[in-house]
């Protein structure tokens, strides 16, 4: 379960869904979470060592999966992601806080890891504010988007400032990425209108450059993403649309 070779975890996690499926009559690694459900119900002292295993596991699957520097010296699979979509809906079904930080873990993957954290609420705040500090620019933009839903949430005035202060300061990241995440939080923002200078100066100064050309002309021949994206958050807020968070 521990091990960092591609095959040796997905080996582990196929042959704990196969038992699993053995005892139930059913082949359930294509719903890992309903097997796992039936499992813990029908023998509950197992439970525990199983559910610290899966969460050990996908420990491990992230370090193969998002934190590989150059992705092109170790291809993925269509099965491989396969396996890692499995194991994260898996633990995501666990029920239990001891899998919030490898959810964090997984959290570029949005989709089911993300609802599995904010499922978690407040508990999992901490956790994921820590990987606004990970050296991945894609960690990072995500753990942004989920810390100020989890913040916006709570709906305090504290909460909301912190929010706020997150997006501030994205606003400064060296990536693109997380610049890019940072504009389109403001949308939701309850003190959006405070952003507009900013945005403004973001709008014509952000040095990010890309092949192609923006599509509202903002850029003459050129595109700057972070920009553009800028431009397009000036006119929902000037124009009173509500965001889609």
């Amino acid at each position: 379960m521990q091990s960092k070779d591609l095959s040796t975890w997905e080996r582990a996690f196929d042959d704990l869904m196969g038992l699993m499926s053995e005892e139930q009559h059913r082949a359930s690694a294509s719903a890992p979470a309903d097997a796992l459900a039936n499992f813990f119900a029908q023998h509950p002292d197992q439970a525990d060592r199983i559910k610290l295993a899966l969460i050990q596991l996908l420990k491990s699957a992230n370090d193969l999966f998002i934190f590989t520097k150059d992705p092109e010296t170790k291809p993925y699979t269509e099965n491989d992601t396969e396996h890692y979509a499995n194991l994260i809906t898996a633990v995501a079904s666990l029920q239990d806080e001891r899998a919030i930080p490898a959810l964090a873990g997984a959290i570029t993957t949005g989709g089911i890891a993300t609802r599995g954290l904010l499922k978690y609420g407040d508990k999992a705040l901490g956790p994921v504010l820590e990987q606004l500090n990970n050296p991945n620019a894609l960690v990072r933009s995500s753990a942004l988007a989920v810390s100020v839903t989890l913040l916006r949430r709570k709906g305090d005035p504290t909460s909301q400032k912190r929010a706020a202060d997150l997006v501030r300061s994205a606003l400064t990241d060296s990536s693109s990425v997380v610049r890019r995440q940072a504009v389109r939080e403001i949308s939701c923002l309850d003190n959006r209108q405070e952003f507009l200078p900013i945005l403004e100066q973001i709008s014509k100064t952000d040095p990010e450059k890309r092949p192609g050309k923006a599509l509202d002309g903002g850029d003459a021949d050129a595109f700057y993403p972070v920009r553009y994206d800028a431009r397009q958050v000036l006119r929902d807020i000037q124009n009173n649309k509500v965001c889609a968070p």
